[in-house]
C-alpha cells in the first residue's frame, strides 16, 4: 500500500499547449522566501517542510499556496470553455507525515556528518496539501469556477495490507529525487531513501492511522 499518491501541481484533463509550461511555472513559484531567511520568524531551521513547524512557517506556506493557486486558476480559466470541467487531485494532509520522516532522515545524516546541517536548513520542499476548506476558499475567491464536487478520498481504504516501506520510499524518490539531488548532490540519494524505507516500516501503524481520513483531496470544478 502506498500513501504518497502525488506530489505535484493539480492536473487538468483538458490539455492545452501551454499546460506543461503553466505547471512548470506553478511548481517553480511555490516557495515562500521567508522560510529561507535567517532573519525571518518563518525561518524553517532543521526542517524541510511546514509539518510540525512554527506557526509563522505554516502561515508562509499557506500564503504562498493561496497566491500560486490563484495564478493557476486564472490561467486555467483562460484555457477551459464555459461549462468545461477540470479535475484536481492533490495529496491530503496525511502525506505530511511522510515528509516529516524524510526530513528527520536528512537531519540524522547531518548529525552523522554525511551532509552539512546548513544544507538542510537552506532546503524546503515546495509542497503544500490544502484542506477542503482552504481549497474552497481560494476557488470561491477566484470566482472563475464552481465547485461541483469535493471530497477526501482514500483509494486504498479497502486494502488491509500493511504500509509498504519500500513502495512508499520508491514513490517518494520518484517525486523528489531531482530536487533533492540538485540541492544535496546525487551521491546521498541511495542512503537517504534506504533510511526512509526503514523509517516508514517502523512508523507503519502511525502512517496507517494518518491515512484513515483520506490520502487525496478530489475536486471537480466547472468553468462559469
Amino acid at each position: 500500500m502506498t500513501m504518497l499518491e502525488m506530489i505535484s501541481t493539480p492536473y487538468s484533463p483538458h490539455s492545452h499547449p501551454k499546460s506543461s509550461t503553466v505547471q512548470q511555472e506553478f511548481r517553480g513559484a511555490f516557495m515562500a522566501e521567508e522560510v529561507l531567511n535567517k532573519n525571518s520568524p518563518a525561518w524553517n531551521k532543521g526542517r524541510i517542510h511546514c509539518t510540525n513547524a512554527a506557526e509563522a512557517v505554516a502561515n508562509a506556506y499557506t500564503a504562498q499556496f493561496t497566491k500560486d493557486m490563484k495564478v493557476f486558476l486564472d490561467t486555467r480559466a483562460k484555457e477551459v470553455v464555459a461549462g468545461g470541467m477540470m479535475v484536481l487531485i492533490t495529496p491530503s494532509v496525511s502525506v505530511y507525515l511522510l515528509l516529516d520522516i524524510l526530513g528527520s532522515s536528512l537531519m540524522n545524516m547531518a548529525k552523522e556528518g554525511l551532509i552539512s546541517e546548513e544544507l538542510v536548513d537552506s532546503f524546503n520542499l515546495p509542497v503544500y496539501t490544502p484542506s477542503p476548506k482552504e481549497m474552497s476558499k481560494v476557488v470561491e475567491e477566484n470566482d472563475c469556477f464552481s465547485i461541483e464536487r469535493m471530497e477526501l478520498a482514500n483509494p486504498w481504504s479497502g486494502i488491509n495490507s500493511p504500509i509498504d516501506g519500500k513502495a512508499n520510499s520508491m514513490h517518494m524518490r520518484a517525486n523528489t529525487e531531482a530536487i533533492l539531488s540538485k540541492h544535496f548532490g546525487s551521491e546521498i540519494i541511495d542512503e537517504l531513501f534506504n533510511r526512509l524505507h526503514k523509517k516508514i516500516d517502523e512508523s507503519s501503524d502511525l502512517l496507517r492511522e494518518a491515512s484513515r481520513e483520506g490520502t487525496q483531496l478530489f475536486v471537480v470544478l466547472k468553468r462559469k
